[in-house]
């Protein structure tokens, strides 16, 4: 795959194309937007989607966690979609599997769970400087990171035709991280000039001009 780096602050971060991005210096793993259990919750509307979506975002969380050493995963909210369901307990099974790997939760507006599981850290945001992280951008004194929006750009081409993919967005003040979860969604955005934009397309990481 066709991974790409930033340099922000003095802190490289790779950009994997599996939409996350791994903090060499912290061995971690930053990830946003999983939505577990949404396939669930549109089944409990009678909409059969299979809970298959999950388990492949889970295999592909898997993946990441052993090619690049993963001491930590850093989730950046919205981990789960809605209440407990069967897909909470995929990802506890999933925990239970990297007992070594420590699992942050930075706390997402769909993350309502009474109970987390004990192994979940689950935090209202993190500070390590230079970074903070949170679900929702907030201005601080450190270089913010986070998701929600699900980002995506659109390229056209020569006929009016157009794809949306995916990406990471690196702003002077914070960075904006795509769902890592399949089923999500994409919003399109309008980046700034200013802004450095990394698209997501064909398994590469490619920065836009």
């Amino acid at each position: 795959m066709g991974n790409s780096s930033i340099v922000i602050k003095g802190e490289e971060l790779l950009l994997h194309p599996q939409r996350a991005c791994f903090w060499n210096n912290k061995s971690t793993l930053i990830l946003s937007d999983l939505h577990l259990g949404k396939a669930g919750h549109f089944r409990k509307h009678g909409i059969p989607i299979s809970k298959q979506v999950h388990i492949t975002d889970l295999s592909f969380l898997d993946q990441l966690i052993d090619e690049l050493k993963v001491n930590r995963v850093l989730l950046l909210g919205d981990l789960f979609h809605s209440l407990e369901n069967l897909e909470w307990l995929d990802f506890i099974n999933f925990m239970e599997k990297h007992s070594t790997t420590e699992f942050i939760l930075v706390q997402g507006n769909h993350d309502i769970l009474e109970k987390y599981p004990d192994r979940l850290k689950v935090l209202p945001k993190l500070i390590e400087a230079p970074f903070s992280f949170t679900h929702i951008r907030e201005r601080d004194n450190f270089y913010n990171i986070s998701g929600h929006i699900h980002p995506g750009v659109t390229i056209r081409g020569r006929a009016r035709q157009g794809i949306t993919m995916p990406c990471f967005l690196f702003s002077k003040e914070h960075a904006i991280l795509p769902a890592f979860g399949q089923f999500t969604g994409i919003k399109k955005i309008k980046p700034l000039k200013t802004d450095r934009v990394f698209a997501i397309a064909d398994r590469q990481i490619v920065e836009l001009r």
